[in-house]
């Protein structure tokens, strides 16, 4: 390699060719710039930078060089490596030396050093503590060698830690290197990290390099990868003339002491050495998240926004608080160094104050009541904590829970909502940088931001708010979990707050449970804070107490009947509340509930697959109760705790009915729990014991045993009611509720859409406890019945399809695709674990009313449509079989022929029965591609409105597009150019004889450009007259933006389209029909638009322009105005515009708010992300049996919501489309 040291370069440069030769060009940091030769005048051209690392003598030393093609030499070392090594010229002695480490170092020009170096590479992460050694193990790529090693001189530049240079030998890759921290810090230096390399010859006299900030003049190898895998070749040595890999010195991780602390108080209790060492490593590779000594912000593609409607901004005066004035100008100095505020010019100001904690300090505080008024809601919901409960609920022996540091202080805001943000102090006016206190959508942008962080991590991590759970089954698995979550954190700069971070612990406390594998009980802290809660005096105090209890009613079974006396004088209308009293009564009962949960063990167990659930309940007259429980090695382990007030409606019920509707409502409210198992339903009231086998004659409990048809109700046993005690408790004061029964369509999917797919018959273990849902029965009803009525009659007998009868109407198709064997149905039933399950129940119980067994197959008893007395019996299918019938149902030209699923479901629900059936046939013709290719959406198409934002004034923004082609006028116009407006919504038309791209370019330079201005803004369709070199080149030439509507889309050009759609009838109306003259009355046409108040602004474009309302012929006679001066009408004028562009602005933005409440009233807004796949629609012309979305797939690249990049999967190619022309793609 050819280096030319050259005094006349200021820089240092390299050739492409010799960067590619040395495998260095992936390394290039591309930016084209440009220099001047020594002639001065001479342009050169460099492709980029690159970090070059030259060895000089024993030294490696390193600089930035600019990239070059057709260089005169390899490499040309200028100025400022000459400068910065101080390297001198010996003519006489052909010497070079340079200055390094207070060394000079000498090369003779002509010598030729072969020297072969080896990478020497950080087989695992280091920690090195403040004050002491640590044995490092290294590798190489070379199986075994005895050589010199050196350190990156660059250590040199650090004082606090160091490694000697001394001489190495590796056996079978793997060497041992001394690290020594002589600083009051510890150090972490990343695995993977190169720290220097081996040389073939020694040196004499070996000294010593120091390292610390080494991140500020070293590169980094590789921070988090894993050691490569080395194989003993000549290829993995290099000499000085050829540098095969880049050469990266270690990138030592300073820990401040602080957080050093934090991460040995996280591992302080755990107490096995193993578990402490693998923990305490984890936790300084990723020391950054808890490194809370400075704010951090975090990178997130989600920034809080803060939609208003239209509004003039409020403004308040700061609230006087001269006690914590000094107080708060520190805590501003703060937010001002962390830029987590700015000062602002913002026409909004909130007050901003402090509130004093319990400990002393005191908490910023800015009062958003006014802004929050005038915000428009997300109704992005939080996760429903009661399933997040019940998730964790699933026999996990590890847990960890993570809290972040400030959490609402590290999510970013939208730049042009910063300003909305402000708040007044006795300081000045200043804004927020990221999401503060008080926001009315707060809570859900920073649900969302976690949420979409923590999407990789979603099978073992939970996230509410700034909480996230962390959770396991075995050690190993936690840690690979711990560590994916601190990834995920550590890719988007969050910091974690240590002291309120839990590692690896055999449960947890969250939400105000305590929730370990197998129980859940509430937290010992919130039930003291209960306890602590003084007798009520008032309504308020009464209902706050009530309202802490309920959180934790699940675990009391006679909650309602103890606390019956207090619910009596707190369920008072607003009228009566003057009623409250407090007397010996309620008395009792708050100390009986507080002596409850002193004294009663609180805790429910979680359900334990494979184990029937018992189901005891009771109803009484004024409510109803039940316990869902489950024996365990001859224990009962209660589940669940159920009660509700009856409606007055239910009240008039007659016995029967009050004790059917208990078993309907307890199945409603613990559905998860029971889906999929076995039930045994216990109650005191006799009749019942019948209610699946027989009819009852009663229209309401024939119902109730229609809708719980579903589940796999082994029996209903009849108890004495002396024996059904806490049902009966439940039942006599139960908590209020608005269910209301007969709204419930019968069908296996019209509770719930949480069924598992077609591919699991058995249930996962479902919630341990449900959120109440009022007014559940008003679900949407299915469509069956109307289909089962035309069908079925209630006369009909008792029957059943055997596989024989199946057999002899099955007829099949010479163009049929049905590969449904019913001869096999034996067979599948028999490899079936569940059905052998049931068979061999039914057999060890022959009564059993929900499975009969006919010539050895499982038939299920089923209602066939609403208020039958009568049953049927059809086939059990198999897990195995479910696929091939639904391909058959829906597929076959003959018996399916892609029609519905109310279709599909009433051909099927009379031969065959499987669990959660509806919800499989609904999936599977969801995911069916050509019903997703050819299927017409009923609904809107998707996305929602987004408004161009009005400009400040006139002629900034325009729109353009053609109108034609017309038919040809004697002038031999065909077409018209439209230009509006956005600000004054005035038009200009010009009539053309053609629309190519000279026409265009001449028309829109000689009528706009030189009467009115050139804009800032054009936006047009993406038509070839307005794509093309043509005017690209004058947009360049005169200077303005030209931006393009997505294909298909004319909506975002829309003003000129609604005005297309407007003149051509006015103009149809004017013209001669003989001689096409609509050129005549063109500007006529246009004129008295111009001149005519338009809707949105509520001035005429006329009007806008000039200050004044145009001259008619009709008008009478105008006022007249006398000025002192000249001047004063051009004054005049300028106010009466400015007024009259503030209210049109106004105008603008309110009627875009009315649209936008319009358009997006009942119409999705979904939201694709990069890799998934869709479909688009077809545009064009195409026949009435084409595809309405295209044949083949389409994956998203760029995402830029409600525009997306699409790259087609076959003929990969990429294509721009807009969100309502998107159909996500969706496979079973």
């Amino acid at each position: 390699m050819q280096i030319l040291i050259d005094t006349g370069a200021t820089n240092t440069f390299i050739n492409y060719k010799t960067l590619q030769s040395i495998n260095q060009s992936t390394n290039l940091n591309k930016h084209s710039s440009s220099f001047v030769l020594a002639d001065g005048i001479a342009p050169f051209h460099v492709l980029g930078v690159v970090e070059l690392e030259i060895l000089f003598s024993d030294q490696i030393t390193t600089i930035s060089a600019h990239v070059a093609q057709n260089l005169c030499t390899d490499v040309i070392l200028g100025m400022d490596y000459i400068t910065l090594y101080n390297l001198k010229f010996n003519i006489r002695k052909q010497i070079v030396s340079i200055d390094l480490n207070n060394r000079q170092y000498q090369m003779k020009n002509n010598q030729n050093v072969q020297t072969k170096f080896i990478p020497v590479t950080l087989s695992d992460s280091l920690y090195i503590p403040r004050q002491s050694n640590r044995f490092a193990k290294v590798s190489i790529p070379i199986s075994s060698i005895s050589s010199h090693f050196i350190p990156y001189y660059q250590f040199s530049l650090c004082n606090t830690a160091f490694i000697p240079h001394k001489f190495l030998e590796f056996r079978n890759h793997f060497s041992r290197v001394t690290f020594s921290n002589t600083s009051p810090r510890p150090h972490f230096v990343p695995r993977g990290t190169r720290i220097g390399y081996l040389c073939h010859y020694a040196i004499t006299q070996p000294s010593t390099t120091r390292f610390d900030h080494c991140q500020k003049s070293c590169g980094v190898t590789n921070e988090l990868g894993e050691s490569p895998d080395f194989h003993a070749s000549d290829n993995n040595t290099c000499t000085n003339n050829q540098i095969q890999d880049p050469l990266c010195c270690a990138t030592v991780n300073q820990i401040h002491p602080s957080t050093e602390r934090d991460i040995h108080q996280l591992i302080s209790k755990i107490h096995l050495k193993q578990q402490r060492d693998d923990l305490l490593q984890l936790l300084f590779r990723f020391h950054k998240i808890f490194d809370t000594t400075k704010h951090n912000i975090a990178n997130t593609p989600i920034h809080h926004i803060i939609n208003t409607i239209p509004h003039s901004p409020p403004a308040c005066k700061p609230y006087p608080q001269p006690d914590t004035v000094e107080i708060m100008y520190n805590m501003i100095q703060e937010f001002l160094k962390a830029k987590l505020v700015a000062e602002s010019h913002s026409p909004y100001a909130a007050p901003a104050f402090l509130v004093k904690k319990h400990d002393g300090t005191h908490r910023f505080v800015v009062d958003y009541k006014k802004l929050n008024l005038i915000t428009i809601k997300d109704s992005s919901p939080l996760p429903n904590m009661e399933d997040t409960i019940q998730k964790l609920g699933q026999g996990y022996k590890y847990f960890s829970k993570l809290d972040l540091k400030s959490g609402f202080y590290q999510i970013p805001i939208r730049e042009a909502d910063k300003e909305k943000t402000a708040f007044t102090t006795p300081f000045g006016l200043f804004q927020f940088n990221v999401l503060p206190m008080g926001l009315k959508n707060s809570p859900p942008t920073f649900q969302k931001v976690m949420t979409n962080v923590l999407t990789p991590c979603r099978q073992f991590a939970l996230v509410y708010l700034d909480d996230i759970i962390v959770f396991s089954k075995t050690y190993d698995d936690h840690i690979s979990h711990l560590t994916q979550v601190f990834i995920a954190l550590s890719n988007r700069n969050f910091v974690l707050n240590p002291p309120k971070c839990v590692l690896l612990v055999p449960k947890i406390n969250y939400l105000g449970h305590t929730i370990s594998d197998k129980v859940v009980t509430p937290m010992k802290e919130k039930i003291q804070a209960i306890l602590d809660i003084k007798e009520p005096r008032l309504l308020s105090q009464a209902n706050k107490f009530l309202g802490a209890l309920s959180w934790y009613r699940k675990f009391l079974p006679n909650f309602s009947t103890i606390a019956a006396p207090i619910h009596a004088v707190t369920n008072l209308t607003k009228n009566n509340r003057h009623k409250f009293h407090w007397r010996f009564a309620q008395k009792q009962a708050f100390k009986q509930l507080k002596e409850i949960l002193i004294s009663t063990p609180l805790f429910l167990h979680f359900p334990i697959a494979d184990k029937p659930l018992i189901l005891t309940t009771d109803a009484s007259g004024i409510g109803i109760g039940g316990v869902l429980q489950q024996e365990v090695d001859g224990h009962l382990h209660n589940l669940y705790y159920h009660s509700q007030v009856l409606t007055p409606c239910e009240r008039k019920y007659s016995t029967i009915e009050k004790e059917a509707l208990a078993i309907y409502k307890c199945f409603v409210r613990m559905r998860p729990l029971l889906l999929g198992r076995q039930i045994t339903i216990m109650t005191d009231h006799c009749p019942l014991c019948h209610i699946m086998t027989k009819t009852i004659n009663n229209a309401r409990v024939d119902r109730i045993s229609t809708l719980i048809q579903e589940y796999n109700i082994d029996k209903v046993v009849h108890i004495h009611g002396r024996q059904n005690c806490l049902p009966d408790y439940l039942s006599r004061y139960p908590r209020e509720q608005n269910d209301e029964l007969f709204d419930i369509e019968y069908g296996l999917d019209s509770k719930t859409d949480s069924a598992p797919i077609i591919s699991s018959t058995n249930n996962i273990v479902a919630s341990m406890i449900l959120r109440p849902r009022n007014n559940r029965g008003k679900c949407s009803k299915s469509s069956s019945y109307n289909d089962d009525r035309n069908i079925h009659n209630n006369n009909l007998p008792c029957h059943s399809n055997t596989p024989d009868q199946l057999m002899k109407t099955h007829i099949t198709s010479t163009f049929s695709t049905n590969n449904f064997d019913i001869t096999k149905l034996k067979d599948e039933q028999q490899k079936d674990p569940l059905i052998q399950k049931y068979i061999t129940q039914v057999r060890s119980n022959p009564q059993n009313i929900s499975f009969k067994i006919k010539n050895d197959i499982l038939y299920k008893v089923i209602i066939p449509f609403r208020l039958s007395k009568t049953k049927i019996e059809v086939i059990y299918l198999p897990n195995s079989m479910i696929s091939s019938l639904l391909h058959a149902s829906h597929n076959d030209p003959m018996s399916g022929g892609h029609f519905s699923v109310d279709r599909t479901y009433s051909k099927l629900r009379k031969h065959y029965w499987w669990p959660n059936m509806k919800y499989s046939i609904k999936q599977y013709i969801k995911s069916c591609i050509l019903c997703q290719q050819y299927n017409i959406g009923r609904q809107k198409k998707p996305g929602r409105l987004r408004s161009i934002s009005p400009p400040e004034g006139p002629f900034q923004v325009i729109g353009m597009d053609f109108c034609g082609p017309l038919k040809r006028t004697p002038r031999e116009n065909r077409y018209v150019l439209i230009i509006t407006d956005y600000f004054t919504r005035h038009v200009v038309a010009i009539p053309l004889p053609n629309c190519s791209a000279e026409k265009t370019a001449e028309a829109l330079f000689n009528e706009y450009f030189c009467k009115f201005g050139v804009p800032s803004l054009i936006i047009t369709d993406q038509g070839s007259h307005f794509r093309n070199q043509l005017l690209s080149n004058m947009r360049l030439l005169i200077g303005y933006n030209h931006i393009y509507s997505t294909p298909y889309h004319p909506q975002t050009n829309g003003i000129v389209e609604r005005f297309n759609s407007t003149f051509i009838p006015q103009i149809s109306k004017l013209q001669d029909s003989e001689n096409n003259n609509w050129d005549e009355y063109l500007q006529a046409v246009v004129f008295a638009y111009n001149s005519g108040t338009h809707k949105t602004t509520k001035y005429s474009p006329y009007e806008l322009l000039y200050g004044r309302s145009p001259r008619l012929p009709f008008h009478p006679k105008p006022f007249h105005f006398s000025f002192q001066q000249p001047n004063d009408y051009f004054e005049q004028l300028k106010k009466t515009l400015k007024l009259y562009h503030q209210a049109t602005r106004f105008n603008i933005i309110q009627q875009q708010a009315r649209n936008k409440v319009y358009y997006d009233r009942n119409r999705t807004d979904p939201i694709y992300n990069i890799g998934d796949r869709v479909l688009t629609r077809v545009h064009g012309i195409k026949g009435k049996l084409d595809p309405i979305f295209s044949p083949t797939p389409k994956v998203i690249i760029h995402t830029s919501h409600p525009i997306y990049i699409v790259r087609d999967e076959q003929k990969n190619i990429e294509s721009r489309v807009h969100v309502c022309d998107l159909r996500h793609i969706i496979v079973d």
